[in-house]
């Protein structure tokens, strides 16, 4: 494995630690004896966990956390109405760690492995 494929790979897994915490941060609001500082939504929140268990509303969300990042990453590859180029620089080389690569592609195929 060559070192764009080695930083691509921890980007990507930085990318699920990310969906993981915001998954079980979510879920685990379900319940009313749940602290959430960080919501707008308390009541919402306990209602939704009237009628569905904490497991699958993280999959619920799982599943919704990882097409975001699937669409953003489609927007750094070029498929945006953006009138501008994105990319993803190492800095210490300056190099491109998408260079040849669909970002989107390959993160699709790095979540698929594990399913």
């Amino acid at each position: 494995m060559n070192s764009n494929s080695n930083k691509l790979n921890d980007f990507f897994q930085q990318l699920e630690n990310i969906k993981q915490t915001y998954s079980d941060l979510s879920s685990s609001c379900l319940h009313k004896e749940s602290k959430m500082s960080w919501t707008e939504f308390k009541k919402e929140y306990e209602s939704i966990g009237e009628v569905i268990s904490s497991d699958k509303f993280k999959d619920i969300q799982s599943e919704l956390i990882e097409e975001v990042i699937y669409s953003i990453l489609e927007m750094l590859d070029g498929y945006s109405d953006l009138d501008f180029e994105l990319d993803l620089v190492y800095h210490q080389t300056g190099e491109s760690i998408k260079k040849g690569v669909q970002l989107h592609d390959k993160y699709r195929d790095f979540v698929d492995k594990d399913k």
